[in-house]
């Protein structure tokens, strides 16, 4: 049976530590389809940490399951913890510090990429004694700049080289690059950061697309965790 995930894990290099996203085979904006989807990992889904995603630039770290309002990146050092946010096309982006097992996971989409939220995950991680040096960061599927045309009021709060000519007077923005570059320029070693290549809205049988699809796209489920 083909799983209904894509597996981080092994570049981690942490036996035992594990992230996964999920396919667009469920919406998982629903509580009841994110709970089987992780007890079906092999985790407890009682040992959720679930915030309500706001586009912020906000963090939180945390040692026990809860619901949290108004934070878009949370991270822990606690084993019983299990992350979760959820996408369909911003980008989920996990960390994980093998030297202090603290891990996290980010939802980044253009506002919070603005606000710089991986550098603001990047930083809490340094006041908890993380050496930015060695903390190793997945930056997953999300929308390509193939497929992300914004405004001249979006592109211009980015460096232009991150923007190509799109449509008239549209352009199309590098998401994915300009949070690759907050991170290395946040200390980050490019050999610790895998970008995936997997674009949701041109994959359409495999990803929700809020770009595609609209107000009838569904949601993937980015977890992380301690098995």
């Amino acid at each position: 049976m083909k799983n209904n995930y894509i597996d981080f894990s092994d570049y981690f290099g942490s036996n035992g530590f594990s992230a996964y996203l999920s396919y667009c085979d469920e919406d998982y904006s629903s509580i009841n389809n994110r709970n089987k989807f992780v007890d079906n990992l092999g985790f407890n889904s009682r040992n959720l940490v679930v915030p309500k995603q706001i586009h912020s630039n906000k963090i939180k770290l945390v040692d026990n399951p809860c619901r949290i309002d108004n934070v878009d990146g949370i991270l822990s050092k606690t084993r019983s913890t299990v992350l979760s946010i959820l996408v369909a096309d911003c980008i989920p982006l996990f960390l994980f510090n093998p030297s202090t097992q603290y891990f996290g996971l980010i939802h980044s989409g253009w506002r919070g990429t603005h606000s710089n939220i991986s550098q603001n995950a990047i930083n809490k991680l340094k006041e908890e004694g993380n050496s930015s040096n060695s903390t190793i960061a997945v930056i997953g599927p999300s929308i390509g700049q193939c497929c992300f045309e914004v405004g001249p009021e979006v592109a211009s709060k980015f460096d232009s080289s991150y923007s190509i000519k799109g449509n008239k007077d549209r352009m199309l923005l590098n998401l994915k690059g300009i949070v690759k570059d907050q991170l290395i320029h946040s200390g980050l070693q490019k050999s610790n950061i895998l970008l995936s290549s997997e674009c949701t809205y041109c994959e359409t049988e495999t990803f929700y697309s809020y770009r595609r699809q609209g107000n009838l796209a569904g949601r993937m489920v980015a977890i992380c965790g301690w098995h």
